[in-house]
């Protein structure tokens, strides 16, 4: 019997969208009338979800008959590329996908990015629906309308913004997600708490490992992120302004996934390194106390978010900033912590600073 679902409805872009929350709500969710009016429903599906929920997700799905194709996709981050978009898009014609056709996401930010990225450019856009089905999808990647695939340079270089027609953040899911990953996801949370969300850093203080993973208090974290992500994707949704604290320890995060080549290193670890150097740079500019940096540090050790230094060069993750698309004017744009709950972006950053803080946290 499906859970209680809670209803968050976002808007962007002049249209609106409903997020919905809570444990096996996907059958419910497939049979509303949001995909009720779609010719065909191409089904983009990490074959690793597939694999552990496909009696789950088959039962789910069944209610779209015969008008569903299902694509399993491999999702790692060298499979996020134009190479294989192109193998997908092949797919959807042979499956005779149309303008009043939809795309149905379901896995993690991978997916969902990729899945995203096929419907926006598929016939100059089909809808897409996201299924995250990682706690980092629910409260972060799956909401806001940001999607891409990677160059070797970087990290979602090319993509565009196509807000979701529905996203469908199903905590049963988090049953089989494995700690890592869970913890990406926590890392994406702790973000939100630092630059604005008011509960989530309770809720990561009143709890530890073991009970963060219970499904009411993950339900309870991806509302919060939901509300808060939307609620600054509203205002701002193509990053002209105030969406750009959402990239608070991404610029630095992705500059390691990069100069790392995608391996060895989760995306959520590697934000977690970005926010505590983010952190510990704002302290030694006196924009963050000792302690709340310290409560930075602390939150980020207990939960296991970053658990190495790496011995990475800094001045080679420095370059690999320079190809970060948030860039302008040949400055790296910085979001910074004049405060706990306070980010601003900060151009002014000097590289010494920087490039001590980084070899004394990530670096060799």
């Amino acid at each position: 019997m499906a859970e209680v679902m809670r209803t968050i409805t976002a808007s962007a872009g002049g249209s609106s969208y409903d997020v919905l929350i809570g444990s096996s709500i996907l059958p419910a969710a497939m049979a509303r009338e949001e995909l009720a009016a779609f010719e065909r429903v191409a089904v983009i599906a990490s074959a690793r979800v597939y694999g552990l929920h496909r009696d789950y997700i088959d039962s789910s799905l069944s209610v779209l008959g015969d008008r569903m194709a299902l694509i399993q996709y491999d999702d790692s981050e060298e499979n996020k590329s134009y190479a294989r978009a192109e193998e997908v898009l092949e797919k959807f014609i042979a499956a005779k996908m149309n303008r009043k056709s939809a795309v149905i996401g379901i896995g993690g930010g991978v997916t969902g990015d990729f899945a995203g990225f096929c419907a926006g450019i598929y016939m100059r856009g089909v809808p897409v629906v996201h299924v995250p089905t990682t706690l980092l999808a629910m409260v972060d990647s799956s909401l806001g309308g940001k999607v891409a695939v990677n160059l070797s340079v970087g990290k979602n270089i090319v993509g565009l913004f196509h807000q979701p027609r529905m996203v469908v953040s199903d905590v049963r899911f988090l049953e089989t997600l494995p700690g890592d990953e869970f913890r990406n996801g926590l890392s994406e949370a702790l973000k939100h708490a630092l630059i604005g969300e008011p509960f989530t850093m309770g809720i990561l203080e009143r709890n530890d490992p073991a009970t963060i993973r219970n499904e009411g208090v993950a339900a309870e974290l991806v509302a919060h992120s939901a509300l808060f992500k939307t609620g600054v994707v509203e205002r701002d949704e193509k990053e002209n302004g105030l969406r750009a604290i959402l990239n608070f320890g991404h610029t630095i995060g992705h500059a390691i996934e990069s100069h790392m080549g995608y391996r060895g290193v989760s995306h959520g670890e590697a934000v977690a390194a970005g926010m505590r150097v983010k952190a510990e740079i704002s302290r030694r500019l006196g924009l963050l106390t000792d302690a709340e940096a310290g409560l930075v540090k602390d939150v980020i050790g207990r939960y296991g978010l970053m658990r190495g230094r790496w011995g990475l060069d800094a001045d080679s993750v420095i370059d690999h900033m320079g190809y970060d698309k948030k860039n302008f004017g040949g400055t790296i744009n910085f979001v910074l912590l004049k405060g706990l709950g306070k980010p601003f972006i900060n151009q002014q950053i000097p590289v010494g600073l920087l490039r001590e803080v980084m070899t004394e946290l990530v670096g060799k």
